[in-house]
């Protein structure tokens, strides 16, 4: 069986890597991106979801994604809920991928 292949987009290394992390325990096949991507980097990986780490580059274009794609924001108070609201974005990409199917 295919592994879902999700692509990690932000400018924020830290985000990125933790979330990339964190799907890769998840048993997604995950692509980090750090900047923008064009439009070739993402054809080729072919992502089944996007995550939008934020905050994003500023000319970053939404218009660029053809797949869903789900915003993620980190403001992290406490260990405990950073890892909630990874669980919760893992949830989101787990429904984005229900979509596709």
């Amino acid at each position: 069986m295919e592994r879902q292949r999700i692509m990690v987009i932000g400018s924020n290394v830290t985000t990125v890597q933790r979330v990339s992390s964190y799907c890769l325990k998840k048993n997604l096949e995950v692509f980090p991106y750090y900047g923008i991507p064009i439009v070739d980097d993402i054809t080729l990986f072919a992502p089944h979801v996007v995550v939008l780490c934020l905050p994003i580059p500023e000319n970053f274009q939404l218009c660029q994604i053809h797949q869903p794609y789900i915003f993620w924001s980190e403001n992290k108070i406490s260990e405990e809920q950073e890892l909630e609201g990874l669980e919760e974005l893992y949830i989101c990409v787990q429904k984005a991928l229900q979509t596709l199917n």
